[in-house]
C-alpha cells in the first residue's frame, strides 16, 4: 500500500491507495509524528511520497522515510512521467504538479485543462505529447469576496450563496452576482479558447469549488476531487519503478 502525504499551509491531507484505488483518507490541521506513526501501523504501507509548503517537516519526512521501504519527497527535481516546459520549474507549485500528474495518469496522450477551483484558481495544460506548457493563476471565489471587502470602504463581505440572477438588485446581490459570474465567465472563456485550438480536449476540474461551478457550464467536464491525490500517487509509482 502507498501512503501519500500532502502537507499545505492550512490543511494537510494523507491518503492511503491500494494500488491506483484509495482506500482511506482525511484531511487534518497538524500532522504530528504520533498521527503519522498511526498511519503507518493501522495500513501496510511500503511506500510513501510527501510534499510540503512547510519548512518544518524535516521529523515528519524522516519518520516517513524511516519506515518505508521507497520514499519520495516531491521536488522540483523528482522524476516525473512527462515533461515540464515550465520556465521557472523550482517556482512551480508542488500541488499543480501533482494535479497535472493525475490528469495525465487518467488521459495520457490527450490534451487536458486541468482547473482547480480552490484559494485560487489555477489553470494548467498537458498536451498530447506528454508535455506540460504552463498555466494561469487566479483569484478564488472567497478571496474575491475578501478583496472587494478589505479593499472598500463599505462593501460588507459576502460568502457563497447561490443566487437565480446574473444581475444584482441589491448590495449583497450585486457582490454575489458579480464575483460568480464574472467566474464563470472567466472559465468559459478559458474552455472555449482551448476547444478552439485543441481537438478532442479533455477538461477536469477540481478543488473544493468544482462542484459548484461544473453545474454552471453547459460543458463535457470531468469532476475529480481527488486529482491531486491521484497525481502524487501515479508520482511515487513512476518513480518506485525506476529503483
Amino acid at each position: 500500500m502507498n501512503l501519500v502525504v500532502d502537507i499545505g499551509n492550512t490543511l494537510t491531507k494523507v491518503a492511503v491507495f491500494r494500488a491506483n484505488e484509495l482506500a482511506a483518507s482525511e484531511k487534518m490541521n497538524n500532522l504530528t509524528p504520533e498521527i503519522a506513526k498511526k498511519w503507518l501501523q493501522e495500513f501496510p504501507v511500503k511506500k510513501c511520497i510527501l510534499v510540503t509548503v512547510r519548512a518544518d517537516q524535516n521529523k515528519i519526512a524522516g519518520l516517513l522515510k524511516q519506515n518505508t521501504e521507497v520514499f519520495v519527497h516531491l521536488t522540483h527535481s523528482t522524476q516525473l512521467p512527462f515533461k515540464i516546459l515550465y520556465l521557472t520549474p523550482e517556482t512551480l507549485g508542488k500541488d499543480r504538479v501533482a494535479a497535472v500528474a493525475g490528469a495525465y495518469n487518467r488521459f495520457p496522450k490527450s490534451n487536458v485543462l486541468i482547473v482547480d477551483l480552490g484559494t485560487a484558481i489555477t489553470y494548467d495544460f498537458i498536451n498530447s505529447n506528454a508535455e506540460y506548457t504552463g498555466g494561469n493563476i487566479s483569484p478564488g471565489l472567497t478571496m474575491r469576496y475578501k478583496a472587494l471587502n478589505a479593499f472598500t470602504n463599505s462593501l460588507p463581505l459576502m460568502e457563497n450563496h447561490e443566487i437565480d440572477t446574473n444581475f444584482g438588485y441589491d448590495t449583497r446581490t450585486a457582490i454575489i452576482a458579480g464575483v460568480q459570474q464574472g467566474i464563470i465567465n472567466e472559465l468559459s472563456g478559458y474552455i472555449n479558447d482551448y476547444l478552439s485550438h485543441y481537438d478532442n480536449l479533455k477538461i477536469i476540474f477540481t478543488g473544493g469549488d468544482a462542484e459548484f461551478f461544473v453545474n454552471k457550464l453547459k460543458k463535457p467536464i470531468f469532476v475529480i476531487p481527488n486529482l491531486v491525490l491521484e497525481g502524487l500517487n501515479f508520482i511515487l509509482e513512476f518513480n518506485a519503478s525506476t529503483l
